[in-house]
């Protein structure tokens, strides 16, 4: 019997402790020497790394038997988050910016704790889901600590709105292709957060408003901050 990923493993368990050091101790060298040129060399290496692991991982996949190109779309909500992750490294926008740290905080990291991987570690899909989703973490906590970037005043609204868009658009392309983009049509094969939601249609709108608590939720520090800087 071939091996298997173990969830929680020590594999598991380093690759989410590098998730978090790395970014802050790259934002900590950053800080230290203050300078625009460190900021934006790291910026660029999360980008160039995020975007490496996915044009790699389409190449890993066409070695083998081939699939239907509907099911190799980057369509998944953590696919499109890594692409606004790698916008917003490399030019500070404030949108992909907002896209990235909500998509990646509330819903990237829930496949970085409950990884669904059958692949254990070394093999190359083990290196690419967690070059992928640690590279959405890790840039989201890299653009927070390290390039001072943050949610604004109505960036909940704004993120939300391109989810239920997102939802929208890809609900409409599992029609189509019979695919199951952002686990709209059926939950993951391992074990997730969805398996508490209820069955199929109805954890779609638990995960609905799980997205905006948690969106919210996210958000919540800055806005407490804010109101304490605006006190005379």
């Amino acid at each position: 019997m071939m091996p298997t990923f173990v969830r929680w493993g020590p594999p598991h368990l380093v690759a989410i402790a590098l998730t978090l050091l790395a970014p802050l101790l790259l934002s900590w060298w950053c800080g230290r020497n203050a300078t625009l040129t460190r900021t934006r060399l790291v910026g660029a290496g999360f980008s160039l790394m995020l975007l490496g692991t996915i044009v790699a991982q389409f190449i890993w996949l066409d070695r083998g038997p081939a699939p239907r190109w509907q099911d190799m779309m980057p369509l998944h909500v953590c696919d499109l988050a890594l692409f606004a992750c790698a916008i917003a490294c490399l030019g500070r926008n404030q949108w992909t910016f907002e896209i990235a740290y909500f998509w990646g905080l509330a819903g990237t990291v829930h496949g970085l704790l409950t990884p669904d991987l059958l692949h254990p570690f070394p093999s190359p899909e083990f290196w690419f889901f967690f070059l992928g989703h640690g590279g959405i973490i890790g840039s989201v906590l890299f653009l927070v600590a390290g390039m001072r970037m943050r949610p604004l005043r109505g960036s909940v609204y704004r993120a939300y709105f391109a989810t239920i868009v997102y939802g929208l658009g890809a609900g409409l392309f599992n029609l189509i292709f019979d695919t199951n983009y952002g686990f709209i049509c059926a939950k993951p094969s391992s074990a997730s957060l969805l398996d508490l939601m209820g069955p199929w249609p109805w954890y779609i709108l638990s995960l609905a408003l799980a997205g905006i608590i948690s969106f919210l939720i996210l958000y919540l520090p800055w806005a407490l901050a804010d109101q304490r800087r605006a006190r005379p």
